[in-house]
């Protein structure tokens, strides 16, 4: 028993699955989404894609530790004490297995939705494997690029609401650009907050990006302008929520989280001062997955109301 438990804590690490539950309040939202603009809500194919996406998530975290570890420099301990890898002593061809086991299980679930809608969602479903597995590898890495925060924020905080929508309103409703439109807008809270997520690690990692070679948008931007642009991003959030209810785009209840501005903003001052890792990054951490978290909720509550 202390064995299997053991094995899982590597695996709860290596897969950094204790960050999976925000994939579904992402399809959360795509769904109540539907029920609110279109009064069709979930049905047997949001399972199979909440399934698909909680695989890969895990397969891409195995396979961006396993990446990093491998190209990382030596010229710091970031491979024995930073990596699961290093620090666990774990063997990379079991590493490897662990991610194609997860892999497949993504590809399988995956691919009967695509059985059961069209290539629509194959299209779809290729690019985010390709922004996934691509993060860490091949000879331009997402994550040394500058684009990798916006990327990355785009896939994950647009294109997993948008899957959700289509797969409610496939077959019912005429998916056409303007729908597409309007789930932009609603996911751009997620988006944004998913891109300050990334900044701030990114901030915090510089030095250690500097050595790995990996030029983000942080090592252009420099510390400062970076703590500069998260604040810019984090009240464009709150005032983008604002827009959204005025403009009859998300329900009321979302405002509640317009009043929580003042507890947040005073919560990331630590971050706001200094930008580390083990202390600060973790309140900015925090705070973004509060806010990704209630929005889809909120937005859901409204949802129930507006059907009464």
């Amino acid at each position: 028993m202390d064995t299997i438990k053991a094995k899982f804590k590597v695996l709860w690490e290596l897969g950094e699955i204790y960050t999976s539950p925000l994939n579904l309040f992402l399809i959360l939202l795509g769904v109540s989404f539907s029920t609110y603009h279109y009064n069709h809500t979930w049905n047997w194919r949001i399972i199979l894609y909440a399934l698909t996406i909680l695989f890969f998530h895990v397969a891409v975290n195995i396979f961006n530790n396993y990446m990093d570890y491998k190209n990382a420099s030596d010229a710091h301990d970031y491979k024995v004490k930073s990596n699961i890898i290093g620090r666990e002593n774990l063997n990379l061809a079991t590493v490897k297995k662990a991610f194609l086991f997860f892999l497949a299980l993504a590809s399988f679930f995956g691919l009967l939705l695509v059985w059961s809608t069209n290539l629509v969602l194959l299209g779809l479903g290729v690019l985010g494997f390709y922004v996934g597995l691509f993060y860490s590898s091949g000879p331009k890495p997402l994550n040394s690029l500058p684009i990798a925060e916006t990327v990355t924020s785009l896939f994950s905080g647009f294109v997993i609401p948008l899957i959700g929508a289509y797969l409610c309103l496939y077959d019912q409703v005429d998916f056409s650009f303007h729908t597409i439109k309007l789930v932009f807008f609603i996911s751009l809270p997620m988006v944004v907050m998913m891109f300050n997520n990334l900044l701030a690690n990114n901030t915090c990692d510089l030095e250690e990006d500097i050595v790995n070679g990996r030029k983000t948008l942080v090592y252009y931007l420099g510390k400062k302008k970076a703590v500069q642009l998260f604040k810019v991003v984090f009240v464009f959030n709150f005032l983008w929520l604002i827009l959204l209810v005025c403009l009859k785009l998300a329900p009321f209840p979302i405002l509640l989280l317009v009043l929580l501005f003042p507890k947040y903003w005073k919560s990331l001052s630590p971050y706001f001062e200094v930008q580390d890792k083990q202390k600060t990054f973790p309140v900015a951490l925090k705070n973004m997955a509060a806010i990704m978290m209630l929005y889809p909720i909120l937005y859901t509550i409204g949802v129930v109301f507006a059907q009464f």
